[in-house]
């Protein structure tokens, strides 16, 4: 079985990778594009196990707790006919 990886924004599909990375670089990009990157620690979460990835982010100054943001990886199965 051959998985392709989506991207998402909410429900809302962004990009799509033939790589988990790839995704993910995409993803993260989109996300720190319009917010000062230097100022958030970015890290993913395996929401569900070989499924689902969730961009988690916090502020560098604050050091709490990461918090999820809208930003999500899901794998897919990729049909071939």
């Amino acid at each position: 079985m051959t998985f392709a990886y989506v991207a998402t924004i909410g429900a809302t599909p962004t990009h799509s990778a033939t790589t988990l990375q790839a995704a993910q670089s995409a993803a993260l990009t989109a996300e720190t594009r319009y917010s000062t990157a230097d100022q958030y620690e970015h890290r993913w979460d395996e929401h569900r196990p070989g499924q689902t990835w969730r961009l988690m982010q916090r502020r560098k100054d604050r050091k709490g707790r990461y918090a999820w943001t809208q930003r999500a990886v899901h794998a897919v199965e990729h049909i071939t006919t």
